[in-house]
């Protein structure tokens, strides 16, 4: 059984003697955002979209994230790497396609079943994540199921003519994959159908309160509708297999990925705001996109990414010929029968929201469309008129939505781990001594450098600071450039680093960067040609620097098993994943298991390191082939430390690992008060290794890779390297430097 992972008093995860711990691993995986069956990837083009439209509840999600047959191969792959943990995604969509409150058992038990064989491989932690990008596949990303859409009155058939979002299937992928531009999915944050999903999401009540149906505002229909789902997934899990939490295999929930404000706190609806700071392709203003909705012709600006931001390219008139996203009385009447729905009687239907709520007309002179409450969701409408910015939505509308879900999974079990998750980039809210930080409380943060990310490439010469653009410290872009990679490094770590601390300054509770990684793809996909992932292993050595100088719980974006060098992740052209069966080889490095690598003059070998559960797997099990960059997702870190972490380094370039302790005060060199890391053979064959510490004495499981510190108490330290041959000093048989 895996230990009880228990929260310590200076907000670190320990077990339950008070040694510090780490977990480290991957999504796994993002197949889960499409269906196994039809199999959907969004490269797929689509011949009848109103036959596909109403297919959707007939799909099927039951073998992905795998094949329940391939699981133990997996998973060994990845306990290989030293990985204890796996951020499991679903969406909202596999569960209830069908209709509101119809769920998907069949799916669910295929999850618990999936569950049950990793419990049964042993060593691996698991937590949830009820998944969603820009709200819901058929708007461009994941999540939600196709009914929500129809719920706020829109029609998906022209939301491609109305640019109500941009999907990846609206491109010729299969002649040119390359014609999808480079991350343009994120941009559906910023158009009409995902602003408007998210509006009504969070704050339905205040700014949308004629859109109620069966009695109740659709803010509380569609927050309830959600959070029942997952509850009644957790309570199954709990209900047909209580061993899963009990034995803590299954550790913890996640609140939403990635939650989005949608138009609150725009100030102006007739101008871009100056808080975008994503804007690639056609870039609509708040009243364009309503504009646009409703068939109007419009000019809109179209914008570039250059490494400075975005820049404005020109216009283009798009043409929506008379096409509206909106539900005619007749298409809205036979949903609503279909899904027993009984809308209010003010809630028109074949007209935009926002201009049955007063925000825009339709000239009855001229017939052209008019903006009339520009600052609309600039303040609040609880009678205060409060500025409606990310600090007041994050504290007001998303804890609202926070509470609720918390007290219904609290209902549920008492004992796993909520992971809080505010939106991206965010200050945390302000919760210190609320009740919802209960002792069992994570923060999830995410990370991705922007620069990377929108390019594609790993810059060694220059980036920018991807926090300080987000919370907008720079009067221009280019005061955020760093140059330089040891900077870029630095710089990277930094932000973590100030992540971290100010979430532990206003909460007090752990940070786990439940989504980071690095795109694969880089450089227009020239390492699966000539076979050189130097940029790929450099970006995520620095990635990997920053975490470890802070000892942060991660899980990286992502491990794929339909992974592809032609169609990377299966989903709007992203290449995050760590594996690829295109990268398999004959000659992997298996081969440098050799026994005469576990050769030691100075340190003994053991067979048993009493650990609960390893962090690795067996020697005979192992199985390194189709890892992309390995030598830098491949790395020593403390599987278990007896007292609390300080720092920690590895150098790729020169394989010396450093890691400093505050050992507990009962570090007398006992065999029971040790500290253990994990010492992959790729970078430190025993027969080659060096250690230098302030104290100790050590021993070395090689079936595992794990070396045993004995330490004194106090502050330690220990330099673990290579032998210089060139050097003449003897190392003691203990390998003790006092």
């Amino acid at each position: 059984m895996l230990p009880r992972i228990v929260i310590s008093s200076n907000s670190e995860f320990t077990d339950e003697d008070g040694n510090t711990i780490v977990l480290r691993g991957v999504n796994f995986d993002p197949v889960v955002k499409i269906p196994s069956s039809p199999y959907e990837p969004t490269y797929q083009a689509i011949d009848d979209l109103k036959q596909h439209l109403q297919k959707t509840s007939d799909v099927s999600f039951i073998g992905h994230p795998i094949s329940l047959k391939d699981v133990a191969e997996h998973i060994t792959r990845l306990k290989s790497l030293g990985y204890n943990c796996i951020r499991v995604p679903f969406t909202w969509e596999s569960i209830e396609h069908r209709g509101p409150g119809e769920y998907d058992y069949d799916y669910m038990d295929y999850l618990i079943e999936l569950f049950l064989k990793i419990q049964e491989i042993g060593g691996m932690y698991i937590y949830l994540d009820p998944h969603q990008d820009v709200w819901s596949r058929f708007c461009g990303g994941s999540g939600a199921p196709l009914w929500t859409l129809y719920c706020a009155g829109f029609n998906p058939m022209y939301f491609r003519e109305t640019e109500a979002s941009i999907l990846h299937n609206y491109y010729d992928n299969v002649e040119n994959p390359s014609s999808y531009p480079k991350m343009l999915w994120p941009t559906n944050y910023y158009r009409l159908a995902c602003q408007t999903m998210f509006t009504l999401f969070f704050a339905g009540n205040e700014f949308a309160p004629k859109c109620c149906l069966n009695g109740v505002n659709i803010q509380d229909y569609l927050q309830d509708k959600f959070i029942e789902c997952v509850m009644t997934f957790c309570a199954r899990i709990k209900q047909k297999t209580p061993q899963l939490f009990e034995q803590n295999c299954i550790i913890g929930l996640e609140s939403i990925n990635e939650p989005n404000r949608g138009f609150l706190g725009d100030k102006n609806l007739g101008v871009i705001s100056t808080e975008r700071n994503l804007k690639r392709g056609t870039t609509p203003t708040g009243f364009q996109s309503f504009v646009l909705g409703e068939g109007f012709a419009t000019l809109v600006d179209e914008y570039d990414i250059t490494i400075f931001g975005p820049a404005k390219k020109g216009t283009k008139q798009v043409e929506p010929e008379g096409k509206s996203c909106w539900l005619s009385q007749n298409d809205r009447d036979e949903i609503d029968s279909l899904y027993g729905w009984n809308r209010d009687a003010n809630w028109i239907a074949g007209q935009c929201i926002w201009r049955l709520h007063g925000v825009w007309e339709i000239s009855s002179k001229d017939g052209s469309p008019t903006l009339i409450k520009s600052d609309y969701f600039a303040f609040t409408k609880d009678g205060k008129n409060r500025e409606l910015n990310h600090e007041y939505f994050i504290n007001h509308h998303f804890i609202d939505y926070y509470r609720k879900y918390y007290e219904r999974f609290r209902a549920i079990d008492n004992n796993l781990l909520i992971f809080l998750q505010p939106p991206v980039f965010q200050p945390p809210p302000k919760l210190k001594d609320s009740e919802l930080l209960d002792g069992r409380t994570v923060y999830a943060c995410h990370f991705y450098d922007g620069l990377s990310l929108m390019f594609k490439t790993w810059n060694r010469k220059f980036n920018v600071d991807t926090l300080g653009i987000v919370r907008g410290r720079y009067l221009n872009p280019v005061f955020s450039v760093v140059l330089g990679e040891q900077k870029i490094r630095k710089c990277l770590r930094r932000q973590l680093k100030e992540m971290k601390e100010e979430v532990k300054s206003a909460l007090d509770i752990p940070v786990f960067f439940t989504e980071i990684g690095m795109p694969f793809d880089m450089d227009d996909k020239k390492a699966y040609e000539n076979k050189d992932y130097s940029s790929q292993i450099s970006a995520l050595d620095a990635l990997q620097y920053a975490l470890e100088g802070e000892n942060i719980s991660y899980s990286l974006w992502c491990y794929c098993s339909k992974n592809s060098h032609r169609w990377g992740d299966q989903w709007n052209n992203e290449d995050f994943s760590i594996w690829s069966s295109d990268d398999k080889t004959h000659d992997h490095v298996k081969d440098i298991y050799a026994p005469d690598t576990d050769v030691s003059k100075f340190i003994p070998l053991i067979s048993n390191t009493e650990i609960e559960s390893q962090p690795c797997v067996s020697k005979d099990l192992l199985d390194l082939n189709g890892f992309r960059a390995l030598e830098a997702i491949l790395r020593p870190f403390p599987v278990k430390i007896h007292g609390k972490f300080v720092n920690s380094e590895f150098d790729l370039i020169s394989k010396t690992y450093t890691l400093e302790i505050g050992a507990k005060s009962d570090s007398d060199l006992k065999p029971d008060s040790a500290t253990h890391i994990f010492l992959p053979r790729i970078h430190f064959p025993l027969k080659d290794v060096a250690i230098r510490s302030s104290s100790g004495r050590f021993s070395f499981d090689s079936e595992y890779q794990v070396l045993k510190w004995y330490h004194a108490a106090g502050t330690q330290n220990i330099t673990i390297s290579l032998i210089d041959d060139s050097s003449s000093h003897e190392i003691s048989p203990d390998c003790i430097i006092s």
